[in-house]
């Protein structure tokens, strides 16, 4: 069973590129990428050294991107709690007031 699913799979994915590539506009932009893609395997294969360095410096300034998102989302989340326990400390001042309103009348 598993391997019908599996040429399966491969027959719908050779049909559907057959299908996709039908399209000049398509032929012409696999064609691109593609030699694009060789020609950067080739440029990596050449120096590696330089790939993963490049990889490397890519992946810290992504980390430390994150990194400020992150801290300044924990910075907005903050400030929204003392918000809300601002607003909730003005609504219990507010009852409070309403009580004290409330039990005036009745004393009168």
């Amino acid at each position: 069973m598993g391997q019908t699913l599996w040429k399966g799979i491969l027959i719908g994915a050779a049909a559907g590129a057959a299908a996709a590539l039908i399209d000049k506009d398509t032929r012409t932009m696999v064609g691109q990428k593609s030699k694009a893609a060789g020609s950067k395997c080739r440029e990596i294969a050449a120096s590696p050294s330089e790939a993963v360095h490049s990889l490397r410096l890519s992946y810290e300034s992504f980390s430390k991107q994150l990194n400020k998102g992150v801290e300044d989302l924990l910075e907005l989340l903050d400030k929204a709690e003392s918000m809300l326990n601002k607003v909730g400390e003005i609504n219990q001042e507010v009852k409070d007031q309403l009580r004290a309103a409330d039990n005036s009348d009745n004393a009168s």
